[in-house]
């Protein structure tokens, strides 16, 4: 499959082209016919920012999808542990109250 995106000058409407031929429904704003492309092409987009693994570098970038699963996996077992403190500091925090009530 051949697949043209013809953009005009300003870049904000496109129009798709599958072998050759015209796609009609993606003519006009030119993310309708890049999401089009993608699809027809397999292409899966995450809409999350984990790649970056907590920056806003190009430099820090994952290099691989298994380096963001490991972040992701990461930042879930510290919000994980993040809960359990807060948890915890709360517990305490009723008891240090009925204890000073206790006197």
């Amino acid at each position: 499959m051949k697949l043209e995106i013809h953009y005009d000058g300003g870049g904000e409407w496109a129009a798709l082209y599958v072998d050759g031929v015209l796609d009609l429904d993606t003519v006009g704003d030119s993310y309708h016919a890049e999401e089009r492309a993608f699809e027809l092409l397999g292409v899966k987009q995450v809409m999350d920012s984990p790649f970056l693994r907590g920056s806003n570098r190009r430099e820090d970038a994952a290099p691989t999808l298994d380096d963001i699963e490991a972040y992701r996996q990461r930042m879930e077992e510290r919000e994980r542990q993040v809960r359990r403190l807060l948890a915890e500091a709360a517990a305490l925090q009723a008891r240090a109250e009925r204890l000073r009530g206790a006197s």
